[in-house]
């Protein structure tokens, strides 16, 4: 059928199902204070609170916790960083589901 152009049908768009629970709870663990999870002594710089790395072994502190965005990042061996959510799974070593269900109690 050269020459001859068939017109171009689209398919409707589906609209997608989204469990707002989901979002909700994630946004509730996201919320949760990154300080509390962290139980060695923390000195405040500026805005922001170090402390040495509970993931590795060192003299110094390396660990930076912003209590603003909530995040975290080492600066030592790790070379490392994240939201709260990260920072419970790499000191608990679980799942990201977990960490969530956990941080959203």
């Amino acid at each position: 059928m050269l020459g001859k152009s068939t017109p171009f049908k689209r398919r409707p768009a589906t609209p997608k199902k989204y469990n707002i629970r989901v979002p909700l709870k994630v946004q509730k663990a996201k919320d949760f204070p990154i300080e509390s999870l962290y139980t060695n002594e923390l000195k405040k710089v500026g805005n922001v609170k170090m402390g040495r790395c509970p993931f590795h072994q060192e003299d110094t502190a390396s660990l930076a916790l912003y209590p603003e965005t909530n995040s975290w990042f080492c600066f030592g061996a790790c070379k490392t960083g994240g939201d709260v959510i990260k920072f419970y799974q790499r000191l608990h070593g679980c799942t990201f589901r977990v960490a969530v269900d956990e941080l959203s109690k």
